[in-house]
């Protein structure tokens, strides 16, 4: 992943937008200034055309001034980071850029450490950002591996009409980080009793509520644990799972390791030159 970040500056003095773009080096702190402009206007064409990572900008610009562009910036991109300059007495200005939500306001005169500082905070905000939602993306594309782990396309002898299991499956898997996910929940959403869903999904999946969601968090856990180097705290999160310590209980009744355990005979396996995540997806974990 490319961590150089893109910025604009946005000032209607063209000494002040020379003097933020020479006061620092910019490339030694991966920064990349990408363009300038003099006012709202030409700022939003400049971010529609090449959406910067950081705005730097002043208030008081002729026109729409800085706020009021914020605030159409951010409602349309609101993953920017907005950083506003504003003066002593421009105070009420001040408490507008909080409403508006913006990430951050300099005082001036501008301070280069100041400046500094607060850029490279975002820097590193804007990076977890962006590792959360490739982390997000991994598993949303894995959804239908999944799917075929869990076997949403089983057939049964005697299918209620009235009830499609494979939906609710599918229903659960779709919301397993939910951490409200429950028969309750879901007998409410498709318009069932609590009493006959759970009766009728345990007539045809051989397994109660409860059991079948605690297998699917194990399987998808254990599909990440086999294709990513996500920590505990965090697949338990993404599975639903607020308490770390029930999710460890959870894994080791599941799996029979505890998942120290378990990635070590991954990387024994991994180390023999094998698949670790085909060795892992065993019948009796994955039926």
């Amino acid at each position: 992943m490319d961590n150089t970040i893109k910025m604009i500056t946005v000032d209607d003095e063209y000494l002040i937008r020379n003097l933020i773009k020479n006061c620092i080096s910019w490339s030694d702190l991966g920064v990349d200034i990408i363009g300038e402009a003099s006012n709202s206007e030409e700022a939003i064409k400049l971010i529609e055309s090449n959406k910067p990572n950081i705005i730097l900008t002043d208030i008081c610009m002729p026109s729409a001034d800085g706020l009021d562009m914020s605030k159409y910036v951010l409602e349309k991109y609101p993953d920017i980071k907005i950083v506003v300059i504003t003066g002593y007495d421009e105070f009420e200005y001040a408490k507008r850029a909080i409403k508006v939500g913006v990430s951050d306001f300099i005082l001036k005169p501008i301070d280069d450490d100041e400046l500094k500082n607060t850029i490279v905070r975002l820097k590193e905000n804007i990076i977890k950002e962006k590792l959360k939602e490739k982390d997000y993306k991994q598993i949303k594309d894995r959804i239908d591996i999944f799917g075929s782990i869990i076997d949403l396309k089983q057939n049964y002898e005697s299918e209620d009409k009235s009830l499609n299991i494979d939906e609710i499956k599918k229903f659960i898997l779709k919301n397993i980080s939910n951490p409200e996910l429950s028969l309750k929940l879901l007998s409410e959403l498709f318009y069932v009793n609590s009493s006959y869903l759970s009766r009728i999904f345990k007539l045809k999946t051989g397994m109660n509520f409860s059991e079948y969601v605690i297998g699917v968090k194990m399987k998808i856990a254990i599909d990440m644990i086999n294709n990513s180097d996500a920590k505990s705290c965090e697949i338990a999160k993404k599975i639903g799972i607020s308490d770390v310590n029930y999710f460890s209980v959870c894994f080791k009744k599941y799996t029979g390791h505890s998942m120290k355990e378990y990635k070590k005979l991954k990387e024994q396996v991994k180390s023999l030159g094998k698949d670790s995540s085909k060795f892992f997806q065993t019948e009796s974990l994955f039926s």
